[in-house]
Parts: structure tokens; sequence; C-alpha cells
């Protein structure tokens, strides 16, 4: 490990073998058994001054260089071994067993061990960090260079995933690490204070971009020890946390005591925003990193989960803090607060905006009694005002517009600039607000709550049916800038009710959304050749679909059905029909990536199917049978959307991976269930499909070829029993033979097999079984090819494997049939191994 001091490349290499042994060790053997060993502390020591020498090497070199990381030479190397370290330390620290041991003496000792030995690691990386993090913000800033999109956004995700990790570390010893930034926010707080109340303007000189960084990093490390990720769960302090604050109240004050850091520097920043929102020196990247902690912090530790309650425990000031309403008030009406200056005063950062979103929305699914105080917050209630004041106001509305609708609505007794930054906000950004509205007004017992979302909801509601009217009555043009403009706009309001799914009572959004279905399909007839309203409007269907189809009754399932069959047909006879799909063979994967998005379309036809697909299923279970779709009315649905789309799935298109995956689940789905449909498809249909499928069994992505191949094996076993193909077949009998030569060339013999072995062989033998004369052709035919040498080994394979008497008998089914196909299995594997020895197409 003295290694680590050495400027020499090989010599950090040789570190970083010597660090994976290490880290092997760590992961073979349990935590519970390394303390007993006399060599471990040592070990822990030298891990520990290894990870502190390297980053002390690092910050000397950025140093040498002044900031300009590119001329670092062994930064890339050090950053190997560092990764390796922190790897084996975290497997040490992120033992269950450290929280869960029986032995309590031996857990605390082992505690013990760990914190002594690596507490000082994690202020090293903290300091370390930051450090270099400045000195490269402030040669940025200098010099007025710019980093690649792409370089950064690697480097900020691979800090991300360091900080979670050595958040670990924190813990061990959770008051020397909020100590250490406790310090570093006093040297900060001041810095950027005066740094905002300078007289020097909007420039941001490299002093200050340097101490924003800093401020903002130390948000982070704080947000990665106080929490964790808890997205799709709910919201809890982590034990590690709880633990060190049992009886503890001097590691629950300083928990405090940086919470409150925290909000003091969101305040100040939420008050320069409202003097003067053009200030560049506020820096909307801090405020997106503020808003994160509190979405992870808020949730979690107002009105707290404690799942490690126990009889006779000690008190716990970190769980009682926020569990009354007196302190969780506070913080909630300061994160609505914050959210609102947000909204009205920076309406076009998209990434401050989504923040506040997320954090509105996470306290609203928290339950009743933060919905509670969230309804009662002044903010709040603002927030839900500005709202329906501007639900049919366009961008593009005059301010006389607005300021005669505040007038006639308030009297006047809001703040107009607060409005009007209200209205400037993204159209999408408006949407995602309502959503969270909705959720947090939805206890019905709550007349408050009730009466806002009543409010919010007939605000949206008259907004569209007055564009409605005025088109419908030729009051306005439909392919007038401003009609075509509010559409957008009704359309996202009415997406943002779409997405309410997480409320309670959801069924109130159903009987509002329902009657207007055939009235927002019927906009396709105006604005068919728009495609932002056309993405708007399947997108709308989809989130509805996904958030409430296993909600609808028969009624309301029809309604949805109907609605979504208006929009696809009318979609695909302007945009799938004629549509030429066109790909830049060179292009990079940024550009891949925005290339796809230009299809968003087709993905949220795509989408809205699936969903819509899931309905027969939800309703097999159906209590009330009466109430329950009938099967045959959602499968003509699906496979009316399908034929709309199938046209546009090209071999260009289905190059994009999500489109890809996403139409590989919907086709894999339906042709697995419901083969006796696609089999009757027109021959055009059913080809293109077919090309798809054949497309898909060869492609890198294990999901997306398993699903064609086993879409592959249950057409062909539909024609072994019903002969469904047989009139399809008789017009091009070369479709299975295809198939056959494909899947042998393409898959089984070259190195993609081994992933999908299993449905290559369920694939090949009902293949085989349509006709065994047609079968062995092509086998011969492959054989010729490959050399001679070889020739005799793959045609005995081949006829280990088929057996004329067993396809006879899996064309016949039944139990026979089942029992060949299993000792098929069997076969095919050892087929497969066999070949492989001597022939592999690459």
């Amino acid at each position: 490990l003295s290694l680590s001091s050495s400027n020499q490349t090989d010599d950090l290499h040789e570190l970083v073998d010597v660090l994976s042994i290490i880290s092997r060790i760590i992961a073979n053997f349990k935590l519970s058994t390394l303390v007993d060993l006399p060599a471990m502390v040592p070990l822990l020591n030298g891990i520990a001054s290894t990870g502190a020498s390297l980053l002390q090497a690092n910050v000397a070199e950025c140093e040498a260089v002044k900031g300009d990381m590119e001329l670092m030479e062994n930064l890339d190397a050090r950053e190997e071994a560092l990764a390796v370290l922190l790897d084996g330390v975290v497997l040490l620290c992120g033992d269950p067993w450290l929280l869960y041991a029986s032995n309590e003496r031996k857990r605390k000792a082992a505690h013990h061990i760990l914190a002594s030995s690596l507490g000082s690691l994690y202020i090293a990386f903290i300091t370390s960090r930051i450090r270099m993090a400045k000195l490269e913000e402030h040669y940025l800033t200098a010099n007025a260079a710019d980093l690649d999109v792409v370089t950064e956004e690697i480097a900020s995700e691979i800090l991300e995933e360091e900080m979670g990790s050595t958040a670990d570390i924190g813990r061990l010893s959770l008051d020397d690490a909020l100590n250490c930034l406790a310090s570093l926010f006093q040297t900060c707080v001041p810095q950027i204070q005066a740094f905002w109340n300078s007289p020097s303007g909007n420039h941001v000189h490299p002093e200050g971009a340097a101490c924003l960084e800093e401020m903002r990093l130390l948000i982070r490390y704080l947000g990665h020890l106080l929490t964790d990720d808890n997205a799709g769960e709910a919201p809890v302090i982590p034990e590690s946390i709880v633990v060190a604050c049992q009886g503890n109240d001097a590691v629950a004050n300083a928990v405090i005591s940086a919470l409150q850091t925290v909000m003091s520097v969101a305040e100040m920043q939420a008050s320069k925003i409202a003097e003067n929102p053009s200030d560049s020196r506020l820096s909307p990247l801090l405020a997106s990193s503020m808003l994160w902690f509190l979405n992870r912090w808020a949730p979690a530790y107002v009105y707290p989960v404690d799942y490690s309650a126990s009889a006779g425990a000690a008190p716990n000031k970190i769980l009682t803090t926020w569990a009354n309403s007196d302190s969780a008030q506070q913080v909630i009406s300061f994160c609505a607060t914050l959210c609102l200056h947000y909204q009205c005063y920076w309406p076009q950062e998209r990434l401050v905006q989504e923040g506040s979103q997320s954090l509105i929305l996470a306290l609203a699914k928290r339950g009743p009694q933060i919905r509670s105080i969230l309804v009662a917050s002044p903010s709040f209630v603002q927030m839900v005002m500005f709202h329906c004041l501007t639900a049919g106001m366009r961008h593009a509305s005059p301010k006389s517009e607005l300021e005669a609708s505040v007038q006639a609505k308030t009297g006047g007794s809001v703040n107009l600039e607060m409005v009007r930054g209200f209205q400037r906000l993204r159209y999408e950004d408006r949407s995602s607000i309502l959503t969270a509205i909705l959720v947090a007004t939805s206890d019905s017992q709550n007349e408050t709550a009730n009466a806002m979302m009543n409010e919010s909801l007939v605000a949206v509601q008259e907004a569209f049916s007055s564009l409605l009217q005025a088109i419908t009555t030729k009051q306005i043009k439909a392919d007038d800038v401003n009609a075509e403009e509010m559409t957008c706009l009704c359309v996202e309001m009415y997406g943002g009710v779409a997405r309410a799914g997480d409320m309670a009572e959801p069924e109130r959004i159903i009987l509002f959304i329902t009657p207007s279905l055939p009235h927002l399909s019927g906009l396709m007839g105006y604005y068919a050749e728009v495609l932002v309203v056309c993405e708007g409007l399947l997108r709308l269907f989809r989130d509805y679909a996904e958030h409430f189809v296993a909600s609808l009754d028969r009624q309301q399932s029809l309604a949805l059905f109907t609605a979504s069959a208006d929009i696809l047909e009318r979609y695909s006879a302007r945009h799938c029909a004629f549509r030429i799909i066109k790909r830049q063979a060179t292009s990079s994967a940024e550009e891949n990536a925005e290339e796809e998005q230009s299809y968003s379309d087709v993905l949220c036809a795509i989408q809205l199917l699936i969903h819509l697909g899931t309905k027969d299923f939800i309703d097999i279970c159906a209590s009330i049978p009466s109430q329950a779709v009938d099967s045959n009315q959602v499968t003509d649905v699906i496979f009316f959307g399908l034929k709309m789309i199938i046209p546009l799935m090209t071999r260009g298109l289905l190059q994009y991976p999500t489109l890809c995956t996403q139409y590989f689940s919907l086709v894999g789905f339906m042709v697995d269930t419901y083969p006796d449909k696609v089999c009757v498809l027109p021959f055009e249909l059913f080809d293109a499909l077919w090309e798809s499928l054949l497309f898909g069994m060869s492609h890198v992505d294990p999901f997306v070829s398993q699903s064609s191949l086993r879409g592959i094996a249950s057409l062909v076993k539909e024609h072994l029993k019903t002969k469904a193909l047989a009139p399809l077949l008789a017009q091009h009998a070369d479709i299975i033979d295809k198939c056959t030569r494909r899947l042998l060339q393409e898959v089984i013999f070259t190195s993609l097999v081994w992933d999908r072995l299993e449905p290559c062989g369920a694939a090949m033998l009902p293949l085989a079984a349509v006709d065994p004369q047609r079968f062995v052709a092509v086998v011969n035919e492959l054989t010729r090819q490959v050399p001679a040498e070889q020739q005799m080994r793959l045609q005995g394979a081949f006829e280990k494997l088929i057996n004329v008497e067993v396809l006879e008998k899996v064309s016949s089914g039944g139990y026979a049939g089942r029992q060949n196909r299993v000792k098929f299995k069997r076969d095919f594997y050892e087929f497969t191994r066999e070949v492989h020895s001597f022939l592999v197409v690459k």
C-alpha cells in the first residue's frame, strides 16, 4: 500500500491489483469473521491512509496545474485505485451485520473499529473533492472554458455514485462527519452571502463560481449522508442515522443544525431571486441541488416512519423533532414557499422546475397528515390560485387579458408579477404542478382540499370548453396560431390530470376525464397534421390508460377504447403511412438519442397500446363480471392500433433502443397471447410483422430477441394446431424456409445463441415440424456452404437432433408431443454445444 504515494503509472497499476485482492477478500468473507482477525485493524488503517494519500496526491497535482484537469497526468490511474478501494470499504461499512447482529457487544466493537479506522477517510474524500472542484471551477470561469456536455454528465454521475458510497463511511462516525460538513458550511455561507450582496452586478467572477460550486457539493454530500434514495418506496430515515441518534441528542442536534443551514441558504437565495430574478450569481444549479436535498430529506424526516421502534428504547430526538404539527408546518410551508418563488421568478429554468414539482408531489404522497398541512399553507393556496388564474392563459396572451382576469377573479389582491411569472412556465411544468395540486388536495374529508380540487379542475374544463366552442362556432380558425397554442395548453392540462393516479379516491379523475374523451379525440380532426398536438394527445391517452385503466368500468373502458381508436386512426393516416425514417449510420450516441426523441410520438402510440392491452387481464378477475370488458373488445382495439403502426416499424426505426424495446414488448405480448388473430392478418401486415420478428431474433438485446423468438414459436405452433397460415403459405411458401434459414445462420450458428438458447430451441422445433422435407432442404443448403471437412459433422449433428417421428408427435400435440418437446430441449442444448465446438459464424 506504500505505492499510493508514487507518481509512477506502473506503481499505481500495481496498487490497483493489490486493492483488488483486498476487495476480493472482503467480498468473500463476512464482516463478523474479519473483525476477529489480528491483522484487520492494521489493514483498515492502511486502507484509510492509502485512500488519503491518493486523494492528497490528486489535490497537489490539481493545484500544480491550477485546476486544468486535462493536464493531470496520473488522475485516471489514481481514480481507478480509489474506485477499487471504495468498493471494498463500502462492503465493510454497508454490511447489515453492523445493524442487525444478535451479539450486541461484538457488533459495537466492530462498529468502533471501523469508525476509528475509516472515519477519517470520509473527511479526506469530502475535503479533497471539494478542493479539486473549486480549483476546476475557478479555472473554467477564469478562462471562459467549458466542458464537453457528455463528459460533464459522466463525471457528475461518477461523483454522485461516489457520494452515495462514501456516505456509508460517514455514517460510521456520524458526529465527526457532520462536524466536518458544519465546519465547511461555516466557511462557505459567509462567502456566499458576501458574493450575493456585493455591488459587482451580475458578474460571476472565478472566486464566486468556486464558492457556488463548493456550496452545491456540500449540500449534495449532506443529502447523501442523511438520506437514502427512496424512489418507489416509502421515504424513511436511514436506520444507521436512527441508531446513531438513539439516546444521543448531540448527534441529533448536529443533524438539525445542518438542515437549518441549508434552509437559511435557500431562504437567502429565494429572497435575492424575488429582488432580481435575472441575477446570474444566484445559480439555478445550486437551487436544483437544494430542491434535490429537500426532496429526499423532507418526506423522510417530517412525520417519520420508525420501523425500528421497540419497547423501552431510549428517546430519539431525530424521530420526534418534526413529528408534531408545529414543526412539520414550518418545514412544509418553507418548501411550498420556496417552490412558489422558483415557479414565479425562474419559470424557464427546467431543472429547477422539475425539482420544485417533485418536491410538492413527494410531500403530497406521504399521507393525509402532510397533505392537510400542505393545503393549509398560504404559499400552496397561492399556487392553486395561480393555476386557476392561468389555466386558460397562453404564453402569448396579452398582459391586459391577464390583468383583467386577475381583477375579475381576485379583485387585484395578488402580486401580478408573480402571476405573470407563473403564466410563463412551460406548459409541461404547469401540467406537472397541476398533478401535484390534485394529489395534495385529494382527501375528500377535507372541505378546503375538496374546494381547491374542484376549482383546479373547473379551471381546466372551462378553458377547454371555451376553446371547443370558439373552434366549432368558427369564432376562430382551427389553424390560427393562437388556437393551436391554446390547444397545446389544454391538452397538457388534461395530461396533468391524467397523471394524478397517486391521489386518494382516484375515481374522481375518471368521472372528470371520461366525458371529455370524445372531445379530446375530436381535436385530431382539426390538428391531425400538427405533430406536436398529435403527440400531446397520444401522451395524454397513454398516461390516462397507464394510471387509471385498472379502475375503469365497462362503459368507461369503451369510451377510452373508442377515443383511442379514433386518435390512432387519424394519427396513422397522417404520420405513419408516408413517413420516411432516415438514420445516419455514423451518428454519435448523443445524436442518436436526440434523433430518437423526434420519434417520441411513435413511442407514445406503442405504449398506449401496451397499457390498453392490460385491461383484458385485469378484468379476468373482475369481482362483478357484468362490469368486465369483453376480451374481444380489448384485442380489437389493440390489433387495430397495431395495424396502424406496423408499416412504420422499419429496420431504421427499430435501431433505436427504447422504441425497439417497447415495440417488441407490445408485439411479443400480442403474438404470444393472441396468435390466432395474428395469423389471419392481411399478407402485407403479416409480412411486415414477420420481418420485424426476424430482425428482432438476432438483436443484441436479450429481451428483444427472446420476445421475437417466442412470438415466432407461438405463430408456428398455432399453425400446427389449426393450419391458420395455410392460405398465406399457399401463396408464399418460402415464409417458413426464410425464417428457418435466418434462425440458423443469424442466431444458432453465432455466439449470440447462449443468452437466448431456450427460446431458440422452442422456435426451431415447430419450424421443423411444419414441413420436415423443406426443413431438411434448408439444412442441406446450409451444410453445403460450410467447409468440406465440417459438412459431415454438421450433417450428423442435425440427424441426431431431428427425428421425423418426433416431429410428427409434436405436430399432433397431446402428452406425447409435450414429452418430446422436453426431450428436444435437452437435445438442442447438446446440439448447440457440439456445433459450436467446430463451427461459429462471427
